[in-house]
C-alpha cells in the first residue's frame, strides 16, 4: 500500500505521513541497517518502511488525535 501511495497518489503520502516520498526513501535508507531493526527473541517485527510509517503518521498527529482507523490506512 505504502509503494501505491507513493507512486500514484503522492498528495495523500504526504498527507498521511508529514513527508515527501523521496523524503520517505532517505530516511528509510538511513535507518535501515540500525541494529535496533534487527530480530531478536524470535519476535518478529513488522517491515521497516511500516514501522516508519506508522511512526510518521503518528508523530505528524502529534499522538493524540490519531485514530486506528488512520494508522489502518
Amino acid at each position: 500500500m505504502l509503494v501505491h501511495h507513493e507512486e500514484c497518489c503522492p498528495k495523500l503520502f504526504r498527507q498521511k505521513l508529514q513527508v515527501n516520498p523521496e523524503i520517505f526513501d532517505d530516511i528509510l535508507d538511513d535507518i535501515s541497517g540500525h541494529p535496533i531493526f534487527q530480530i531478536r527473541f524470535n519476535n518478529p517485527q513488522l517491515p521497516i518502511s511500516i514501522q516508519l510509517a506508522i511512526f510518521l503518521n503518528w508523530a505528524g498527529h502529534y499522538g493524540n488525535a490519531i485514530t486506528l482507523q488512520n494508522v489502518a490506512q
